[in-house]
């Protein structure tokens, strides 16, 4: 159940072991990986790389290389990113075809240990029942979105939107500072967009090794004239405001006082990911 890395790499496997294969999940084969990941998230960077490389005069004239006023077309990158999660998608179904395992279309609900229900929200045409002696779960993960802040897909939204690039606010503010978070901060401002970091843990990418957290706050944060930050302190209330903005309420995390509200033009909630199971 699931045609991400996970349900693609198992069902590989399995065949070279001999087993006849299923996949159920083929309405979205790739996953979170190729459609809504690591692909056209690295698409974008390569783009926002190319951007801040010739943003930099220093580095431009060092190189003998004299630039003038840049620009760029929103749309044709966000297709190029498209376009690549497309095409891989699409060799990934050929790879799955070509040795025989059978792609099933919906999503999949564990009946009991040898039988899949499937089916998929609004299509009618697509139900039915697959039975199989062995059953993997790889329903891969979804964005973990804190208690109380509401996702509105508009002006407050998960990497999931962010990706599809439809707009570019002015002003956006992430919440967390993980590698989803600092991605984002580097295709934003290399677009334009001013970036305010907001992190509850008392270091900007708590997670990382001490050297490479060091190294990326020089480059990815400090070198950036566009970025700011907050560490410290919770998003405790994310509102929309009648204006076209969104007011953010930060909270000491170790006081639990409220410390300062900022309003900017979007929120992008980049606080981790957490496994999808619901409907299983």
């Amino acid at each position: 159940i699931g045609c991400g890395v996970g349900g693609h790499g198992a069902a590989l496997h399995a065949v070279q072991q001999g087993l006849k294969v299923g996949v159920v999940g083929g309405h979205d084969v790739g996953g979170t990986c190729v459609n809504r990941g690591c692909v056209p998230s690295k698409a974008l960077l390569a783009a926002a790389g190319e951007l801040h490389k010739l943003k930099s005069q220093d580095h431009m004239s060092a190189l003998g290389i004299q630039t003038g006023e840049l620009s760029f077309d929103r749309q044709k990158i966000a297709d190029h990113a498209n376009n690549l999660a497309s095409t891989i998608k699409a060799n990934l179904r050929r790879s799955l075809e070509a040795i025989g395992v059978d792609i099933i279309h919906g999503k999949g609900t564990l009946k009991d240990e040898h039988t899949v229900e499937v089916g998929l929200p609004g299509r009618v045409d697509i139900e039915g029942t697959v039975t199989a002696k062995d059953i993997i779960i790889a329903t891969g993960s979804v964005p973990a979105v804190p208690p109380g802040i509401n996702i509105d897909e508009d002006r407050v939204f998960t990497s999931d939107k962010a990706l599809k690039l439809e707009s570019l606010p002015e002003w956006i503010a992430i919440i967390g500072s993980g590698y989803i978070g600092l991605e984002f901060a580097d295709v934003y401002t290399a677009l334009g967009v001013q970036v305010t970091l907001i992190e509850a843990m008392p270091t900007l990418m708590p997670g990382f090794d001490s050297e490479i957290r060091r190294l990326a706050q020089r480059v990815l944060v400090d070198g950036r004239k566009s970025v700011d930050y907050h560490t410290n302190v919770f998003a405790t209330r994310v509102t929309p405001t009648t204006f076209g903005g969104v007011e953010i309420e930060l909270t000491d995390a170790s006081t639990r006082e409220v410390k300062d509200v900022i309003e900017v033009d979007a929120v992008m909630v980049a606080t981790g990911r957490r496994p999808y199971t619901e409907g299983l």
